[in-house]
């Protein structure tokens, strides 16, 4: 299973994120597909609850819901995701492997940045080096891992 994209949303907006291949040749905007994702995942959870992903033809999106407080001590909602190739082993490591890497990622981002403003996005660019660790090895395609073996 490839990764494409992760990172964590705050109110249907991206406070970091980390895209490792590009899904398509056309630019996207990055606000408006993590609103996107965001309002599928609002109105899914109204009509049943817990989502944990949305399959496409091409794609899996699989979600993970922490809390954090924020600057002025209010609890916040704020939603892992990692954006991975279609796989028809996805439920098969979704509970063993997937889930707690998300898992993983809320509770070093929770324990970084617990009190902070959420709002000021600047403060969470140097916590995309920790998501590149903890999906590193999912982030190479085929041809990439070969070449990390050869070198």
């Amino acid at each position: 299973m490839l990764i494409r994209e992760a990172g964590i949303l705050f109110h249907g907006i991206p406070i970091i994120f980390t895209s490792y291949h590009r899904a398509s040749k056309q630019k996207t905007n990055l606000v408006c597909s993590s609103g996107l994702m965001s309002g599928l995942l609002s109105f899914a959870e109204c009509l049943m609850e817990p989502v944990e992903y949305f399959e496409s033809d091409k794609y899996s999106i699989i979600f993970k819901k922490g809390t954090i407080k924020d600057l002025f001590r209010d609890v916040q909602e704020i939603v892992a995701f990692i954006v991975l190739d279609k796989d028809y082993r996805l439920e098969k490591y979704l509970h063993k492997t997937i889930l707690p890497l998300l898992e993983k990622l809320l509770k070093r981002f929770i324990s970084q940045f617990n009190g902070c403003n959420l709002t000021k996005v600047g403060q969470f660019e140097v916590f995309k080096e920790t998501i590149n660790k903890i999906f590193s090895t999912g982030t190479q395609t085929l041809e990439e891992k070969v070449i990390s073996l050869l070198s």
